[in-house]
């Protein structure tokens, strides 16, 4: 595994910058502590390192708000940063779709607990166990089940966003496991949430959320409509990713998915917004409202964090806070909460998270430094535990499923000489102790675990950890690969499967040069050649296993961001051509077994011919199993 190596300098220059002001604060927030300057000292020192071209923040601290702008808008025509810039906040806009849904439920017009069926019949939940039931609850926090939506989940201009009613039938993905087992992310389960908004209300929902979210709180410079103009205009800022040579622009699209993110907003405004949430302004939301709001409803395991309806609970040095990221590409942002003392918020326009590590931990160490103890080391044969581990968030029954597989990798190695584990994670190896059976906890950020969980045999199936993406705890679900569905045998070992196929070529050729010397001398090698049907099959096989190579398996990998937009034409063709190697090889298999029948061609042709049908069997078995045919 290769460490990244600008991180950890990085990490370790900042560290000594925050040692520096923690001999000079507090360690609790008081009159004594000027949480302004703190801020202001960790961002500005952020940016001047290089990790984000730009940075629109705010703090609601007392009965003060304080905005921090640093870096550019858009860097190549140098458009400064201000509280007035609008940036694209991602799924931070999650917390208008439960806000919603919470005051409809004040109205009696929704309720959490109750099938969503009863609000839209239209809805078919695509599950295979009947007993399935789909709530709002499920819905608003990820427990839902659903597969994950990743294709054809944007559109390339408002024009082609599709109302929320179609895309919702269009693209339902259906449920790899029923409702409320575990929290697996879900954009798609917002985007019902919010259809349910529009049913209840009987308004449109970006209608709905600009006249009792928007209104409410006077936040005029705020949107749910994606700026088609934004690259040219000086109003909002533009994306960006980190390159070895700095920030390379990145282009952002509309997404149909309007409810699980696509809030465009300033810092003035977003100021305003965690102003009420902090408040619990009854503006939005009842006092027992705002009790639902801040409560954490679901968790994986007592020791992880988990959400509230909308927000993620957090744990950084064991101090309960609250937050919710957005990420899109070239952007992230976050609202974050520790109740009744303050409410941060920034957007950054990269979606190079270092500084969010950074900035988050260094906070925390200074305003509540870390109180979590390690637990009692228990005895646990730690070996069984160790693996690749994939993120269950993926769709399951299509493409996705290998598009993801090295997205979502998390290893984890057996430190047998010290019964403990090691895991690659906030920019080194950290070790985990085993505490209980199956819960392990992190020995330099004790308030960090994992926690797994075995199967009917007793074979570890499942791991849960607070996947930390920019420097916040997202609650995420792992499964344990196998030897066959592992990111190292896709990469690594399996490609010689399709190379054996795809040396019938030389066969080929081979042949094809032997039966041209037969023009010369009619009766060369007769006996040796095969018949020219039995070319003619294997042929078709290896153009096939090429071409969709080529424009299936490597399009998938090498040009992902091209099927957020739908299937290309292109794929669609190769898929459609990998299942003819279904008859093709039956006949060839027919070929070969009459070819050996009769003696003909010669013995070590024969061999290969019965290597290149194991092989297309094989390929054929693995094409079924993530889903390209």
């Amino acid at each position: 595994m290769k460490i990244p190596v600008f991180r950890v300098l990085t990490c370790q220059f900042l560290i000594l910058f925050v040692t520096h002001l923690l001999a000079q604060v507090p360690a609790n927030i008081g009159e004594d502590v000027d949480v302004d300057k703190i801020i202001d000292s960790l961002i500005q020192k952020g940016y001047q390192e290089g990790l984000i071209p730009g940075i629109s923040a705010g703090l609601v601290f007392g009965d003060s708000i304080y905005y921090y702008n640093y870096g550019q808008a858009k860097i190549e025509v140098e458009i400064p940063i201000t509280s007035s810039t609008k940036f694209q906040w991602g799924s931070v806009g999650k917390l208008l779709t439960s806000i919603s849904v919470l005051q409809l439920v004040e109205k009696g017009q929704l309720d959490l607990h109750t099938d969503i069926s009863k609000y839209w019949q239209q809805f078919e939940l695509d599950s295979e166990n009947d007993s399935d039931v789909m709530t709002l609850h499920c819905l608003l926090t990820h427990t839902c089940g659903f597969n994950d939506v990743n294709i054809g989940y944007m559109a390339h201009t408002t024009e082609e966003v599709l109302p929320l009613s179609e895309y919702l039938q269009m693209a339902n993905p259906g449920l790899f496991q029923s409702p409320g087992r575990e929290i697996v992310y879900s954009n798609f389960s917002y985007a019902l949430a919010g259809r349910l908004v529009e049913i209840a209300s009987g308004l449109d929902f970006k209608t709905y959320i600009s006249r009792f979210i928007f209104e409410p709180l006077e936040m005029t410079m705020s949107t749910l409509e994606f700026p088609e103009d934004y690259i040219s205009n000086p109003e909002y800022a533009n994306g960006y990713r980190k390159t070895d040579n700095g920030f390379e622009a990145v282009h952002l699209f509309p997404r149909h998915a309007i409810p699980a993110g696509s809030l465009v907003s300033t810092s003035m405004d977003m100021a305003k917004f965690s102003k009420a949430l902090l408040a619990q302004n009854d503006a939005l939301l009842s006092a027992e409202s705002w009790q639902l709001f801040f409560t954490n409803q679901e968790t994986n395991h007592p020791s992880l964090t988990g959400y509230a309806y909308g927000l993620e609970r957090q744990n950084i040095n064991g101090t309960l806070s609250w937050a919710k990221g957005g990420m899109l590409p070239g952007m992230l942002s976050n609202v974050f909460i520790i109740p009744g003392q303050l409410a941060f918020f920034s957007s950054v326009n990269t979606n190079h998270d270092v500084f969010g590590e950074y900035f988050f931990k260094s906070l925390m160490d200074i305003l509540h430094p870390n109180k979590t103890s390690i637990g009692n080391k228990a005895a646990f044969n730690t070996t069984p535990y160790s693996g690749v581990y994939r993120d269950k968030r993926y769709n399951h029954d299509n493409v996705e499923k290998a598009a993801t597989l090295f997205r979502g990798a998390f290893e984890i190695y057996d430190n047998t000489y010290r019964d403990t584990l090691l895991v690659f994670h906030n920019g080194q190896f950290q070790e985990y102790v085993p505490t209980d059976a199956g819960v392990f906890q992190c020995v330099d950020l004790p308030y960090e675990y994992l926690v797994f969980e075995k199967n009917n045999k007793g074979q570890v199936e499942t791991m849960y950890r607070n996947v930390n993406i920019n420097g916040l705890s997202v609650p995420t679900s792992f499964e344990k690969t196998n030897w066959y569905n592992s990111p190292e045998f896709v990469n690594d070992q399996y490609p010689f499967v399709p190379a054996i196929i795809i040396f019938g070529l030389f066969f080929i050729i081979g042949t094809i040069l032997l039966r041209g010397l037969r023009f010369w001398k009619k009766d060369f090698m007769e006996d040796k050649l095969f018949p020219i049907s039995y070319h003619i099959l294997m042929s078709s096989i290896v153009l096939i296993v090429l071409f969709h190579s080529a424009k299936g398996f490597f399009l998938l990998f090498r040009n992902t961001e091209e099927f957020l937009f739908g299937y290309p034409s292109i794929y669609l063709l190769a898929q459609g051509l990998a299942y003819l190697l279904i008859p093709l090889v039956l006949a060839f298999i027919y070929a070969l077994w009459k070819v050996t029948k009769e003696y003909q061609g010669n013995r070590i042709g024969r061999l290969y011919g019965a290597l290149f049908s194991i092989a297309t069997v094989v390929h054929i078995a693995f094409l079924f199993y993530w889903n390209f045919i």
